[in-house]
């Protein structure tokens, strides 16, 4: 009788099968997949107790539109008519009364950043904002 010796006999393990079911298994969750270009975090924010938004004057509110409409005592401006704007926020306005900037939701945020920036720069300090509904 003939035994085999291990020099004679090698062992080989075939990995067809293996790709063949890693592939499988890659395009089953690539198809099963949620793919979605919007994807959006939803947040639970915790309220405080302590602090509470007091509206001091409601004369000194500046309403931005999504259209790029400034609204100033019920005076339409448009936004980029920003630097004569200024001129007349600065007449009527106080620099250190808080002003109130009521900002509706699809107004672009460079906007919203060119407002405050223009607002800072001719000494309002004090701002809130809020979000403006109609």
């Amino acid at each position: 009788m003939k035994f085999f010796t291990n020099k004679e006999r090698a062992l080989s393990i075939e990995i067809t099968p293996l790709i063949d079911i890693v592939f499988l298994l890659v395009i089953f969750f690539v198809v099963t997949s949620k793919i979605e270009t919007n994807q959006y975090l939803s947040l639970d924010l915790p309220t405080s107790q302590s602090f509470s938004s007091n509206l001091t004057n409601a004369d000194q509110n500046i309403i931005l539109l999504d259209s790029g409409t400034l609204v100033i005592n019920n005076q339409e401006f448009d936004i980029s008519q920003i630097e004569e704007v200024m001129v007349g926020i600065q007449a009527s306005f106080e620099t250190s009364e808080t002003i109130i900037l009521s900002i509706e939701n699809k107004a672009y945020h460079e906007w919203v950043i060119l407002l405050m920036d223009q607002l800072q720069g001719a000494g309002f300090q004090n701002l809130q904002i809020k979000t403006y509904t109609d």
